[in-house]
């Protein structure tokens, strides 16, 4: 499902509440789409519990993380491991609130923090990683203009 499709699902199931909305007003289908969306893009299922309103919370929840994230969570290359929180500042980070660009300048900062996250881009490279390529570039560059230069001598 892309994301404007899970938003065109989303705004249905938000209208179909009516005041005092509860749960009645979904039918099966809806409760599957509910329960799979939470979990891909939440991280968690719907809640378990006993109360009149808990797939109209989690439509809720869904919809506005995905209104402030802006992308499905399998279109993130970051993604944090079950139940980890990372710090920013006096702001706190999870799956459900944490943007490609939150979590690059967090591991910016702290590399050491690598083990906290399950996904990663192929290409990332932490800052020292970056440098000692950078190095190694930058001396095999130097070692082929030498050999240039002693071919043509």
């Amino acid at each position: 499902m892309t994301y404007a499709e899970a938003m065109i699902q989303l705004t249905r199931l938000r209208s179909l509440l009516t005041a005092g909305g509860d749960d009645s007003v979904y039918n099966g289908e809806d409760r599957k789409l509910i329960e799979a969306l939470s979990l891909s893009e939440l991280g968690k299922p719907v809640r378990q519990c006993n109360c009149h309103d808990r797939y109209t919370d989690a439509v809720m929840e869904i919809y506005q993380t995905l209104k402030k994230r802006g992308t499905m969570a399998a279109d993130q290359n970051y993604k944090l491991r079950p139940g980890v929180l990372i710090w920013i500042g006096t702001d706190v980070y999870t799956n459900s609130n944490l943007t490609d660009e939150v979590a690059a300048a967090y591991l910016e900062t702290h590399p050491e923090d690598r083990g906290k996250f399950e996904r990663i881009p192929s290409d990332y490279r932490s800052p020292a990683e970056q440098e000692l390529a950078e190095k190694a570039a930058a001396s095999k560059a130097k070692r082929a203009k030498k050999n240039n230069l002693t071919e043509e001598a």
